[in-house]
């Protein structure tokens, strides 16, 4: 246990062990990982997509949008729309293609969650964990 009387468990293979005993998988650098999970759009993205397995953008903006605004998905500034979803589609959603995280098919703005690295779940829902 560390000094400061926190311990991060990890289960895996049935077994309940300390993080740092753990032999985590590396299929994506602890850099990247944070560097995806950094970002509150992104993670809120990967938050519903985790629960929800797929969406179309547009009800990922939606998702995004509520959750900024408490809530409600309408934004007194019609704008806002658009540039989320110029910010989804060039930014967010092909970091998350990119990283494996996501499957995103352009034409039809279709994205699958990808079930990720056990390494970066286990970063999510400890970031879940902590926003709640």
């Amino acid at each position: 246990m560390s000094d400061d009387g926190f311990e991060l468990l990890i289960r895996k293979e049935g077994a309940i062990r300390p993080l740092d005993e753990a032999s985590l998988d590396s299929d994506q650098p602890m850099k990247a990982i944070l560097e995806i999970l950094a970002n509150e759009r992104r993670r809120c993205i990967i938050y519903y997509l985790r629960e929800h397995e797929s969406a179309v953008v547009d009800t990922l903006i939606d998702h995004v949008r509520a959750h900024e605004w408490g809530g409600s998905p309408v934004s007194p500034d019609p704008s806002q729309r658009e540039r989320l979803r110029v910010e989804l589609l060039h930014a967010h959603l092909p970091k998350l293609e990119n990283a494996g995280v996501v499957e995103f098919e352009r034409t039809g703005e279709y994205v699958e969650y990808v079930t990720a690295s056990e390494t970066f779940e286990l970063f999510v829902q400890l970031a879940e964990s902590a926003e709640r």
